[in-house]
């Protein structure tokens, strides 16, 4: 039979509270957050150079590590009797063992790294698998070593945030536990590229998209400690001798009145090419996605056909197979420098700049494991390169095409991430070229917004969110976040049982004004929902219904729910994919345990309910 509670229950709030952490505590977590992300970063960038040696030897440089060569066997050696055609092995190789440390451990590993952790902090309060941080220098510093047109950035991201949520177990608020987990990305992005201003805004400006008092403080902790942990070991200084870039001449704006206008259409330029790497990497992601085959064969398929591309490549540009795989095959930071050093003529770095898109695309895209900050800063150097060779060759009183190299580094990424501010930081700081500072900033922020109107909110780190149906945009972190399901949920329910007559269930719609009611088994199980309308549509239409038919028949079979750890945030996004106002809580066991009811979630929002 149908139980009853009372009236109103579909509006229930409860209401929980936890005692704020102590700030000391979640500083000193802060701290050794800092001090692992700067291990985690050496070892990530020892293990790049490790597999670097493992495959190629001192033949290429895919990896752009700062340490000495290795003279021990590797794969491109070994497959000499092949000539040129080792470059598509090789990077293949890469990629079958990526994908089968994928097939063993998790799919959390693949990809770029950025958006798991967004979702772990959207949807599951910041909470990341330790392992993670293994599993991910393992699969990366493979890929990135075997040549895969990958970036640093992303694992390291996701190595750091593994750490910050590990500490995340000492705090008691999900706010504070987010927190921590961007004081790890933050303290990965100032070990790996020595930046510790790039990774406090990278933190703030992509992964918590806000920021106070606590947030900032934590953050810098962690990126202050990490950079100072890393720095020594991987021979870093803080002064311009010793940099990701070395630029050999100081650009500054020789003739503002005519190159800033110049610099404006390069924000242009740079705001398309940054749709360009979003649009191509998810298409071929959901491509890939459907193809049948093994999952370990898919990045293993990216490498060859990255390969492929090298040969396309040196071909096109009538040089030797190796030259272009060196030109394209890793980080690339070495020919990034070459662009700033203006070593390279247009027609090269116009090719280089299309085929590091295709390449990026096809090793990300398949399902390896690396960043995206590399690529993307590879092709704002090319194209700005390209565009600084045709505006010195027209109006020669500019500045060198070097500076507008450097500028649109920093623009494709800021188009791309939607990160003006951690874009311009970065460029700074890895090229110590501050007198540029304002064409940066310029074509950064310009590059940023015309993206955002281009893809209408899209980033290279929030696509996969919204391929999934989280609320991206205009978020704000805060009770949604903070609130799950069993914090609201409404717990006292009217229920219909297996068993029970379509006239029972007329009665209980009639007494509580329901639109819809779950149905259980004996044990407590979910087994369906009915719905007033499953009901009284019958007698809309003239037909009968039978009053003694059982209401498992009528009414919906497995519906959709959610878990009591679910955020708010996610159950909105279930309501709104599913176009349902009220949705059934079960725990691991499948039990009903609650409903969640649009109601229950504006109480905790603590906004007015409409009436």
């Amino acid at each position: 039979m149908p139980t009853q509670s009372g009236p109103g229950a579909d509006e229930q709030h409860v209401q929980t509270g936890s005692k704020p952490d102590s700030a000391i505590r979640i500083n000193i977590l802060a701290i050794a957050i800092g001090i692992i992300a700067g291990l985690g970063a050496v070892l990530f960038r020892g293990a790049i150079w490790l597999f670097q040696n493992a495959f190629f030897g001192n033949a290429l440089n895919p990896g752009d590590v700062q340490f000495e060569e290795l003279n021990i066997p590797n794969l491109y050696a070994l497959f000499g009797f092949l000539g040129s055609w080792r470059l598509v092995l090789v990077p293949a190789v890469g990629g079958l063992l990526v994908g089968l440390v994928i097939q063993l451990t998790t799919r959390e590993v693949s990809g770029h790294g950025v958006p798991k952790v967004l979702i772990a902090v959207l949807t599951r309060g910041g909470r990341i698998d330790p392992k993670i941080a293994l599993y991910k220098t393992i699969a990366s510093s493979i890929a990135i070593g075997s040549g895969g047109s990958l970036g640093r950035e992303g694992p390291i991201v996701q190595i750091g945030s593994a750490a910050g949520s590990f500490f995340g177990k000492f705090v008691r608020h999900k706010a504070h536990t987010r927190t921590l987990v961007a004081a790890g990305a933050a303290g990965g992005i100032a070990a790996t590229f020595n930046a510790p201003l790039a990774g406090i805004m990278f933190a703030l400006e992509i992964i918590l998209a806000q920021n106070n008092a606590r947030n900032v403080v934590a953050v810098v902790l962690s990126s202050v400690v990490a950079t100072a942990v890393a720095r020594p070991i991987l021979q870093f200084t803080p002064t311009p001798g010793v940099r990701e870039f070395l630029v050999p001449v100081q650009f500054e704006l020789v003739n503002p009145a005519i190159e800033l206008p110049l610099y404006l259409l390069l924000g242009l330029f740079v705001a398309v090419a940054g749709m360009a790497m979003v649009r191509m990497l998810y298409a071929v992601e959901h491509v890939t996605e459907q193809i049948r085959m093994p999952f370990l064969l898919k990045p293993a398929s990216g490498g060859a056909l990255l390969g492929l591309s090298g040969l396309v490549s040196a071909l096109v540009l009538g040089v030797p197979a190796q030259q272009s795989a060196n030109w394209l095959f890793g980080v690339g930071y070495s020919t990034i420098g070459s662009s700033l050093r203006g070593e390279l003529v247009l027609g090269t770095m116009a090719v280089l700049g299309l085929m590091k898109l295709v390449g990026f695309s096809l090793s990300i895209g398949t399902g390896s494991s690396g960043g995206i900050f590399s690529p993307c800063v590879y092709v704002g150097a090319m194209i700005g390169g390209a565009f600084g060779l045709v505006v010195h060759a027209w109006i020669p009183n500019t500045a060198g095409a070097g500076a507008y190299a450097l500028v649109g580094m920093g623009g494709v990424f800021a188009a791309a991430a939607r990160a003006p501010l951690t874009s311009a930081l970065i460029i700074f700081e890895l090229t110590g070229e501050y007198t540029i500072i304002l064409p940066v900033l310029l074509v950064c922020v310009l590059g940023s917004e015309v993206a955002e109107r281009l893809m209408r909110g899209s980033t290279i780190y929030n696509q996969k969110l919204r391929d999934m149906g989280l609320t991206v945009q205009e978020r704000r972190i805060g009770s949604l976040e903070d609130s799950t399901a069993a914090d609201v949920m409404t717990r006292d329910l009217d229920v219909l049982h297996v068993g029970d007559t379509v006239g029972e269930a007329s009665l209980l719609f009639a007494r509580t004004r329901h639109h819809t009611v779950p149905i259980v088994d004996a044990k407590g199980h979910l087994v369906g929902l009915v719905r007033h309308h499953d009901i009284a549509r019958p007698l809309t239409e003239g037909t009968t219904l039978d009053r003694d038919q059982l209401v498992e028949d009528v009414g919906i079979g497995e519906p959709d729910s959610v878990s009591p750890d679910s955020n708010l945030l996610s159950v909105v996004d279930c309501m709104k994919a599913r176009q349902v106002g009220r949705l059934p809580v079960i725990d691991d066991n499948g039990v009903l345990v609650g409903m969640v009811s649009r109601g229950n979630i504006l109480a905790a929002y603590d906004l007015p309910l409409e009436s």
